[in-house]
């Protein structure tokens, strides 16, 4: 397929895109840049001119979505004054989720592809992110129930995301509350990230 059967996308998002499918299939190692390069109808040629490398690919997949990470954990970190209270928690988490579903096809694939994800070179930021949300959520003066409900919680966001057939519509306040009954915050009804 060309750039022209894919209206407002250039070539280096339409390889992302492919790249994504493929990964998301069969798994990054056993995606090609001539499977690639194939599915879009180019040459091999045109997609070295955008990406030497399936890392390069990869890591260009990623990317938005560990910034965003960066961003919301690094925003967390700037002010912990209320770490110890509920609502607190709730936004962080919140946050995440609106995260995590505004790239839901690539954590899907992350989640999926572990062996795959570990070639990109944002593998340590990703690491560094996963402990920096767990200890920022299991901080505070928390009970060992509290900490338990918060890793729980984390697991619980990722095994939802990949649910294939709800919309992200229908699955973020069934995921919210899900998310606050672990915690043990349903007390805290509102939606804290849409106030």
């Amino acid at each position: 397929m060309t750039d022209e059967g894919r209206p407002g996308m250039d070539t280096a998002g339409n390889i992302r895109e492919v790249a994504l499918d493929l990964f998301s299939r069969q798994g990054y190692e056993r995606s090609t840049l001539r499977e690639i390069a194939d599915a879009l109808g180019i040459t091999k040629a045109a997609v070295y001119y955008h990406y030497r490398t399936k890392v390069e690919i990869l890591d260009d997949l990623l990317r938005p979505m560990v910034d965003g990470e960066d961003w919301i954990i690094a925003d967390a970190e700037s002010d912990t004054s209320a770490i110890d209270q509920p609502g607190w928690r709730l936004t962080l988490v919140e946050r995440y989720i609106d995260l995590l579903l505004a790239h839901r096809r690539v954590a899907t694939y992350a989640m999926n592809d572990i062996a795959g994800v570990s070639n990109s070179t944002l593998l340590g930021r990703m690491r560094a992110n996963d402990a920096r949300l767990a200890g920022l959520l299991a901080n505070g003066d928390l009970s060992v129930e509290q900490r338990v409900r918060t890793s729980a919680a984390l697991g619980v966001v990722v095994a939802i995301l990949a649910l294939p057939d709800v919309s992200n519509a229908e699955l973020r306040p069934q995921l919210l509350q899900v998310v606050r009954d672990v915690l043990g915050l349903s007390e805290h009804v509102a939606d804290v990230a849409s106030a």
